[in-house]
């Protein structure tokens, strides 16, 4: 059985595979405005974040987790391995918290972490969704609407 951490971890990756996988290389491009991420850069900075927290608190699951260099603008299959690879990175992490580990430098209970780093990304995906809308590549409503699709079994469609 999945941990109900590592079930709403994956969720929340879930969500942004599924908002990925509706992307072409015009869209990743996308930004709200001069000076900011792309929507590429805006995925990227999750995969980033997320090695950030395992450094400095679980650095044995790093393995071989690489972070992308500042302005990266990856293409959307590196993005979706990246992001495979460090979910899983995090999944592990979340078992340990689950177990009772503490969160290292954190003084809160692990769910309050856990709340916090998918707080973290829906952030970022909003970003990247207004992004889209203010450079006139709009997702279309049934994508929009089916991110909020977590109640249902399976993946996201």
């Amino acid at each position: 059985m999945t941990s109900q951490f590592v079930d709403a971890w994956q969720r929340n990756n879930e969500a942004n595979l599924f908002i990925l996988d509706q992307l072409n290389r015009k869209k990743l491009s996308c930004r709200y405005s001069e000076r900011t991420r792309t929507v590429a850069a805006q995925f990227a900075h999750l995969h980033n974040v997320r090695i950030y927290h395992l450094q400095n608190r679980a650095k044995d699951l790093v393995g071989d987790l690489q972070t992308f260099e500042r302005g990266a603008q990856p293409d959307k299959r590196t993005l979706c391995s990246a992001l495979s690879k460090s979910e899983k990175a995090i999944s592990q992490f979340l078992e340990k918290c689950e177990a009772g580990e503490k969160v290292k430098t954190w003084n809160r209970q692990p769910t309050t972490f856990l709340g916090y780093i998918i707080a973290h990304e829906a952030h970022h995906r909003a970003l990247a969704i207004v992004s889209l809308r203010l450079s006139g590549e709009k997702l279309p409503k049934e994508v929009l609407y089916n991110i909020w699709n977590w109640g249902k079994k399976g993946k996201l469609k």
